[in-house]
């Protein structure tokens, strides 16, 4: 019997593949899924973030483009999201909101973006070993369940989540010479955030080393480099002050301003080490390769993309959810891990097949191309300046290698480089017997075997850490109870809400976060919310707690609201001058 199942498992391995990629991708939608929009029904999602998009695309689709109001501890410029982030993508998003205007639509939106991005990464497996389907179900098992992805999932909804699919995608077309689609996904990528351009540029380079194309990636380099700058230049003209951005706080240990800590490190570079190298952070980079059995790092060239967030992530001092393993600023990073994992683990397949004896035909990373093709795409005014430095480097390295002073020391030079190629013969040869034990057939099982192993132990160990992001129950008389107070709120009525009741109120153009009780409009003038919600049971987060009690208590003693309704710990309070019971017991008592 076992003997037929291997069999059989063998013989339709391309199409079972497949299929358990399939199930995967539809058993990790419908469970991420139900847990996200559970955290919203539930009250668990917060104003920051969810709350901010639902407003901006709502107000979005009715005319306001990226209008916001739904300030709070970490907002405090203009009413325009464009100062804070630079997300064109929201545009085609807030055409979703005519089938249905409600941030489940938004969290739906992501999970199924984020599930289809198995697709690519299974595709793109296959191509690069085509041998062995079943790696490429592993791969997609890695992406989908690996705690990075899972965390960007869950933590409401943001547009930069969607970069990890999009550059998937773009690189499958690439592979695929499907350039025109190469160049809509690098687009819809580069709409998700300011950064992402300089991503993307920063991708073109693997373009023009990796796949051969210089014009192609060069045109990719400076159109991604020119956008992000754009786009910061335009947060700093619309963001007030000097400072020009809302999140350098983060930063401020290697200098006041980005041209400061430019300065800092060119001046101090131990400031990276001294500050920066600590075991958290080594967890965190650990964590972002243990989902796909650490091959990544056996292809770390494909993560140059990925720096600059790596770099947003690993380089600040005050917020340390950033290299936490978690939240949605992964989202750029898990692409280029995924890709470094599919290369990763195709080198070390190769490795293992010639280690066994047998000839590996090496494939080209776009389809069609040939070694010849690839070495004449580049034109020669390139190719001659390289050749050129290439030639002067060797004669520099001989000339340098005959003088005195490295004469003196290229015994013990020698000796080393010896005993370095002694040891990797000593080492190829024990693997090549093991080889003989283990065939690259059995090889695959052990690879899949590790990639699930290593996918259980990495939630074992992340999974503390987004649990508390995930609804402890289901909805019952409570929720019910605060969705009868907020269907009492005028859907034109201008609302401060604390943070998990905002999410439900920010279909509206004018909401802000409790404790603050205005917000500003566009033409710069300041106002005063015409009611106020607040659960003091569910205060997020928990810091804000003696701030909302405080404005409480100046709401009281101002006596400018009056309670409509209490129950269950939540308060709804109108000014006095809108909505007022007969006998209002006022200031919100």
């Amino acid at each position: 019997m076992k003997r037929f199942s291997f069999s059989f498992l063998q013989k339709h391995q391309t199409r079972l593949a497949f299929l358990l990629a399939c199930l995967a991708i539809v058993v990790y939608f419908g469970w991420i899924n139900y847990e996200s929009i559970l955290r919203y029904t539930t009250f668990r999602a917060t104003a920051f973030d969810l709350g901010n998009m639902d407003q901006v695309v709502w107000n979005t689709l009715h005319g306001r483009p990226f209008q916001w109001t739904n300030q709070g501890v970490d907002w405090f410029g203009p009413p325009l999201r464009l100062a804070q982030h630079v997300e064109p993508i929201l545009l085609p998003i807030s055409l979703l909101y005519l089938i249905w205007a409600d941030p489940r639509m938004l969290l739906t939106l992501q999970t199924a973006m984020l599930a289809l991005g198995a697709l690519p990464v299974y595709a793109l497996t296959r191509y690069f070993i085509p041998r062995f389907p079943y790696l490429a179900t592993g791969m997609a098992i890695g992406y989908l369940f690996s705690p990075a992805l899972i965390g960007v999932n869950i933590f409401d909804f943001h547009p930069v989540a969607l970069v990890a699919p999009f550059m998937l995608f773009a690189a499958w077309a690439l592979t695929k010479r499907r350039f025109v689609l190469f160049i809509l996904f690098c687009v819809l990528a580069a709409s998700c955030k300011e950064e992402i351009p300089a991503v993307v540029g920063l991708f073109g380079l693997l373009v023009m080393w990796k796949y051969k194309r210089p014009r192609l990636g060069l045109a990719l380099f400076v159109g991604g480099i020119a956008w992000s700058a754009g786009a910061f230049l335009l947060m700093k003209q619309l963001y007030p002050g000097n400072q020009g951005n809302n999140f350098w706080y983060r930063y401020v240990e290697l200098g006041d301003t980005p041209g400061d800590a430019i300065k800092n490190i060119l001046r101090h570079p131990m400031i990276l080490f001294t500050f920066f190298v600590t075991l958290d952070r080594l967890f965190y980079l650990v964590g972002l390769f243990r989902s796909g059995g650490f091959f990544g790092l056996l292809a770390i060239e494909w993560l140059l993309p990925a720096l600059p967030d790596l770099a947003i992530n690993l380089l600040n001092t005050n917020s340390p959810q950033l290299y936490s393993g978690i939240y949605h600023y992964n989202a750029p990073i898990i692409p280029f891990v995924t890709l470094a994992t599919i290369h990763g683990l195709a080198r070390f397949v190769a490795w293992w097949q010639v280690r066994h004896g047998e000839t590996v035909e090496p494939i080209p990373l776009i389809v069609g191309d040939t070694a010849q093709a690839q070495r004449s795409s580049w034109p020669g005014f390139v190719v001659k300046p390289i050749k050129g430095i290439q030639l002067a480097l060797t004669r520099a390295a001989r000339n340098l290698w005959s003088t005195r002073p490295v004469t003196m020391v290229r015994p013990g030079v020698l000796a080393i480089v010896e005993e370095g190629a002694l040891r990797r013969k000593s080492f190829h040869e024990r693997m090549t017997d093991l080889s003989r034990v283990i065939t690259p057939t059995v090889m695959q099982w052990v690879i899949c075997g590790l990639v699930v192993l290593m996918v259980l132990l990495n939630n074992f160990i992340m999974y503390p850490k987004y649990n508390w992001l995930l609804a402890d129950h289901t909805p019952g008389t409570r929720e019910q109870r605060i969705e009868e107070l907020l269907t009492m709120i005028p859907d034109t009525a201008s609302v401060s809400a604390s943070a998990t009741l905002n999410p439900h109120l920010t279909r509206r153009q004018y909401v802000t976060v409790f404790p603050f009780i205005t917000y500003l409009t566009l033409d710069g003038n300041m106002h005063t919310v015409e009611y106020v919600i607040v659960d003091v049971r569910n205060i997020v987060p928990a810091d804000m707690r003696g701030s909302t009690f405080e404005m409480l208590n100046q709401i009281r003693e101002t006596h400018l609201f009056c309670t409509i309704k209490q129950t269950d710990g939540v308060i709804l309070l109108a000014r006095n001058d809108v909505s007022c019971p007969a006998n209002p017991e006022p200031g919100g008592k």
